[in-house]
Order: structure tokens, then C-alpha cells, then sequence
């Protein structure tokens, strides 16, 4: 019974060495484990985490994609809007073009001279007249309006002012076009009224400068050879042809 008593103590001693050997071992174990299990967390993590950044950027750029769709179709629809809009301005402007009233005169090749009797061929000459003469009622205001081209050309409207006969039933502002034989056409603008005592018979042609139309200028800036020869053909080699109808709108400029 005393053996028994002695010998339990050491038995106790050594499981108890026995066991912190098992714990040595076992806590090295766990650590091992933890880590591993630490180690794969991160990387699940990680995993996760890269994943989600690349959904995210699918997803931005998807949407991204998307906008610029809307985008490019509402700039499409904008575009539309803008070219119906000028398409139909266009039409409204030609409409107004083609409600202006407009009386087309033929220019004879000839008139009767009234002082002499004689037929004069007319051989397409446009004269000159100084816009400095003009300063009477409504004719004076549009030449106060005007300015001189480059060539000292008096214009209004980005039309030549000119002087013409009672046959064509003008007034001060009123838009003309003469059209040339060579098919060229100058507009114009009603600048004076040529005295029937100084026109044939038809109140047409000036009997004197046999001329249908005669261009306002400003003296002081008129181009040498234009003055010293009087002939307003001269401005641009296109002009020397005949003047074979006036065209008069019913139009004015305004005042």
C-alpha cells in the first residue's frame, strides 16, 4: 500500500512532463495552423478584393459606353433639330424671294433721237453721274445713305446706286437688276430719276450719253479712268456688254 503511495507521485510527474511535451508540440502545431489559415484569409481577401475592383471597372466602363451612346444619339438628334431648322429657314427665304413682286423691261438696240430725228444705235453705254448733285427730298437721303466702293462706286444694300428714266416707274430705294447681254447681272438700287427732257421718246435712254443707266459715284474717290472717260463699263471688263432688260422689284431698301 505504501509502494503504491510512493510510486503514484512519479508516475504523476512524469505524464505531467509527458504532457508538456504534447502542449510543446501542440502549440507549435496551432500556430502553424493559424498562420496558414491567416495567410489563406488575406489572400481570400485580396482575391475578393481584386475581383470587385474588376467588376467595378467593367461596370465604368459599361456604363461609360452607355453615355456615350446617349450622348452621341443626342447629338445626333441635336444635329437634326439644327438641319430641319436651317432647311426650313432656307425654304421661308426663298418663299420671300419668290413673293417679291418683279416687272421685266426690255431694252431696245436703238432709239429716236428727239432733237435730231435719227435713230442711235445703243451700244451698251453706262455713264457716270456725282452723287454730290443729288440732295433732293427722298433721292438726297438714299445718297447720304450710301457709301463709295474701292472704285468710288456709291452702294447701299451691297447694291450699285444708279440713275434711270420714268419708262421703268421707279422710286427712291427701289431694287433693280440689269441684265447684260453676256448674261452677267448687276444689281442695283434706284439713286435718281433721269428728267424726261433729257430721254428719248420711250423716257429710256439719256439721247445725249445713249445710255439706259447712268451709276452714281463719289467724286472724290472715283477711279482716274473712269472719270476722265466717263464710262462706267470700265469698273470690271464683265461690264462692257449691253444692258438688254432691267428687271424692278418690288422692294425697297430701308430708310
Amino acid at each position: 500500500m505504501s509502494f503504491f503511495l510512493l510510486d503514484y507521485p512519479l508516475y504523476e510527474r512524469k505524464d505531467i512532463k509527458n504532457m508538456k511535451g504534447l502542449n510543446s508540440n501542440y502549440t507549435r502545431a496551432g500556430h502553424q495552423a493559424c498562420s496558414i489559415i491567416l495567410i489563406t484569409s488575406l489572400l481570400l481577401i485580396l482575391h475578393c478584393y481584386c475581383y470587385l475592383r474588376s467588376y467595378a471597372m467593367e461596370m465604368v466602363e459599361e456604363e461609360a459606353i452607355i453615355i456615350e451612346e446617349e450622348i452621341a444619339m443626342k447629338s445626333t438628334e441635336i444635329i437634326s433639330e439644327i438641319i430641319e431648322d436651317a432647311g426650313n429657314s432656307i425654304e421661308v427665304v426663298e418663299e420671300e424671294i419668290e413673293e417679291v413682286e418683279k416687272t421685266v423691261y426690255e431694252i431696245p438696240s436703238s432709239y429716236v433721237n428727239p432733237v435730231s430725228g435719227n435713230t442711235v444705235s445703243y451700244k451698251g453705254g453706262k455713264t457716270i453721274e456725282r452723287s454730290s448733285k443729288i440732295t433732293y427730298g427722298d433721292l438726297g437721303d438714299i445718297n447720304d445713305l450710301a457709301e463709295p466702293d474701292s472704285d468710288g462706286f456709291m452702294k447701299l444694300d451691297d447694291r450699285y446706286l444708279i440713275a434711270v428714266g420714268s419708262r421703268f416707274d421707279t422710286e427712291a430705294g427701289q431694287y433693280i437688276d440689269l441684265v447684260l447681254e453676256n448674261g452677267v447681272i448687276i444689281e442695283c438700287i434706284m439713286g435718281d430719276a433721269k428728267a424726261d427732257v433729257d430721254t428719248d421718246s420711250t423716257n429710256t435712254f439719256t439721247y445725249k450719253s445713249s445710255c439706259c443707266s447712268e451709276f452714281i459715284i463719289d467724286e472724290a474717290s472715283i477711279r482716274n479712268d473712269i472719270y476722265e472717260r466717263g464710262n462706267a463699263s470700265l469698273k470690271y471688263e464683265s461690264w462692257d456688254s449691253p444692258v438688254i432688260s432691267v428687271v424692278v422689284y418690288d422692294q425697297y431698301c430701308e430708310m
